[in-house]
């Protein structure tokens, strides 16, 4: 069943994308959700309604959890369907082309088929559990950098997280440590970046599941590691998941050397 579904996924994604692709430019504000810099717009609730209604049609004993309309359990099934329908949104409203869909299938709370589409460049990155990572059809994996001062790592946290687990300072370390640090605005694009060995590696706290359950799947399928700060597995549904990714190598580093230590 996860092939017929990432074929549906991908189809999914792609056609939401069109959506969000066809507002791109023309949105410059959004309505504002729980916290400031948080905010939706008719592109994501567009492309969000669509991917619902599609899940429901070829799919009804599945839940669904989507970021603007949240749980839906149509009733709640083996599967559940992780959905972001416009990932990076404050870059869509300020006409920075750097945001996605993506949708994830979760079982046994584990990730089972991941895809992010990216609608300006035209490009679906999706993986299988057990079958690999594709962009576009074309095998990816996660880079091979192992040298800390080499790494391009996208580091996030929420403005009210600073102080926690002293991220602070782990910023601090991991600036001393690269000169490449990133903080790019949408987590599961970031991730597909990771996938694809463009980006080495990313530490972000305070996630939600779709911003990540079909990332963390594409790193794993590609050769990578998603844990959260300490090393220690994830539960891609938890309601706030803090992450490290990065191939393994420099995954043991980053906890073992700025992350820990």
């Amino acid at each position: 069943m996860p092939e017929a579904m990432v074929k549906f996924a991908l189809d999914t994604a792609r056609d939401a994308g069109g959506i969000v692709r066809g507002h791109f430019g023309a949105v410059r504000s959004g309505t504002a959700k729980t916290q400031p810099g948080d905010i939706v717009t008719h592109a994501d609730l567009e492309a969000e309604s669509l991917i619902v209604t599609r899940i429901r049609e070829a799919y009804p004993d599945h839940s669904i959890l989507a970021e603007e309309s949240g749980l839906h359990s149509i009733p709640e099934g083996e599967y559940t369907w992780v959905i972001d329908p416009l990932d990076g949104t404050k870059n869509f409203t300020q006409h920075i082309p750097f945001f996605c869909v993506s949708i994830a299938v979760v079982r046994d709370g584990c990730p089972v088929v991941g895809v992010v589409y990216d609608p300006i460049h035209d490009e679906a990155f999706y993986a299988v559990e057990g079958a690999g990572a594709y962009l576009n059809g074309k095998p990816i994996r996660v880079s091979s950098q192992h040298d800390l001062r080499l790494m391009v790592i996208n580091l996030a946290w929420a403005r009210n997280m600073v102080g926690d687990l002293d991220f602070g300072q782990c910023a601090i370390k991991v600036v001393e440590h690269t000169h490449y640090f990133r903080r790019l605005g949408a987590a599961a694009l970031v991730a597909a970046y990771i996938a694809d060995g463009r980006m080495d590696a990313a530490a972000n706290l305070d996630l939600k599941p779709w911003d990540m359950a079909a990332g963390m799947l594409l790193i794993q399928e590609a050769g990578g590691v998603v844990s959260d700060l300490f090393g220690n597995p994830l539960d891609i549904l938890s309601p706030n998941l803090d992450i490290v990714a990065a191939n393994p190598l420099l995954h043991e580093k980053l906890i073992r050397e700025i992350l820990c230590s």
